[in-house]
């Protein structure tokens, strides 16, 4: 199968505004005090709350996430990144005015869907390639979860080199945004 044309972008140098989708485990992992990620998470939110970084949800995540619904909630206090539609009609999750771009960009989007397939170890499904997809249309730097099948050492490599999006779990994040704010502080 030929490879679809997607945008490839190199990594952000940490001098500005990191842009991140997150996936949905990362909402409930968020208000989920027992929860591995939760500590990441929180760390994350300030960030994002305090300006650092720019914490986004695609129309995927909104449409999947539902309980608990604190997770929710927070979920809808960020921005909305634009919606490609893929797979079939009965897989749409936003409406026509929802929608970004054109039927050629759809069948692009629906190559994008089926590489990563191809690229995740398997397991995932169409709301994660959906939510990735949105995130790289819409220029993230990175796409944050802790879905074993996309974040794994194996899988995220392959997706950042075909890609150019970083797939971090929310603990590399959190670990990230020490060190900036380490290296601000020097």
């Amino acid at each position: 199968m030929a490879q679809a044309q997607a945008p490839k972008r190199e990594a952000p140098s940490h001098g500005g505004e990191m842009k991140v989708a997150l996936d949905t485990n990362c909402f409930i992992d968020a208000v989920n005090p027992m929860a591995h990620a939760n500590k990441a998470m929180r760390l994350i939110r300030e960030a994002h709350e305090s300006g650092r970084v720019t914490a986004m949800v695609s129309r995927h995540t909104l449409a999947e996430l539902h309980d608990p619904p604190e997770a929710r909630r927070f979920a809808e206090t960020l921005p909305v990144l634009p919606h490609w539609p893929i797979g079939t009609i009965a897989e749409q999750i936003a409406t026509i005015e929802q929608l970004a771009g054109t039927w050629e960009d759809a069948r692009r989007n629906e190559q994008i869907q089926n590489e990563l397939e191809q690229l995740a170890k398997s397991g995932n499904d169409i709301r994660d390639r959906g939510a990735f997809l949105d995130a790289l249309l819409g220029g993230v730097d990175a796409f944050v979860t802790s879905d074993k099948q996309v974040a794994a050492s194996g899988p995220s490599t392959r997706i950042q080199d075909r890609f150019g999006v970083r797939v971090l779990r929310p603990v590399d994040l959190a670990y990230e945004l020490r060190d900036v704010r380490a290296e601000r502080s020097d």
